[in-house]
């Protein structure tokens, strides 16, 4: 569970336990909503700052619901524009408040379509925010860009880790895997790096440049 500042935007895929997503909750700074993300908040009683979307697939009693919200002041702001989806809407709008850390809930598992595309639009932000990172009930996931080209963490001896490139990713070099990769390519339909296992802590994982999805498995 992250310790610093951050806004956290639930989506309306399946959510990891409620103990998680409390937790999560009570932490953040901001509580934003994509459409039908706002009927999870509303069925766990959190609070929101804001839901946003084309309101067409949340449920009318959970709109009128955050309407009455008064501490804080629920925002509802709809948006008809078809050339983002619902979560790209919620980190345009974030991105005019907020330029710190993200978490996000909710946004994997369903249809895989809609997966893939949320780890696009994820990848297409992630250097707009200090960090973005998504949560499931088994991984986290973060993407690794040109300009945020490293990471290194604790992480429990015999953690999986996957590595997965969006396009390619190139010159991964990796410390403490039981694989290690040393300025090597992984390309989409080529390569991918998927289930390596850490050896010690922490973890390091750096690129020269390209996108590179990596996947934690919660401890």
């Amino acid at each position: 569970m992250p310790q610093e500042n951050f806004a956290l935007i639930l989506l309306g895929g399946p959510l990891q336990d409620d103990a998680s997503v409390f937790e999560f909750a009570s932490k953040a700074n901001l509580i934003l909503c994509a459409d039908s993300g706002a009927d999870h908040a509303r069925k766990l009683g959190l609070p929101v700052d804001a839901i946003i979307g084309d309101l067409d697939s949340v449920a009318p009693e959970t709109l009128q619901h955050f309407d009455n919200q008064k501490n804080p002041k629920c925002e509802i702001i709809q948006i008809s524009d078809q050339e983002h989806n619902d979560f790209e809407k919620a980190l345009i709008y974030l991105s005019g408040k907020w330029n710190g850390s993200v978490r996000i809930i909710g946004m994997t598992g369903g249809r895989i379509d809609h997966t893939l595309s949320n780890f696009s639009v994820m990848l297409r932000y992630t250097d707009t925010f200090s960090s973005i990172e998504s949560f499931d009930g088994e991984f986290s996931h973060s993407f690794l860009t040109t300009e945020k080209n490293h990471r290194s963490f604790e992480c429990p001896f015999g953690t999986t880790i996957s590595l997965m490139p969006f396009g390619e990713a190139l010159g991964i070099t990796t410390k403490n895997f039981q694989y290690p990769l040393s300025n090597e390519t992984l390309r989409l339909g080529y390569r991918e790096g998927l289930s390596n296992i850490s050896t010690a802590s922490p973890v390091t994982i750096s690129i020269e440049s390209g996108a590179l999805l990596v996947s934690v498995r919660n401890a």
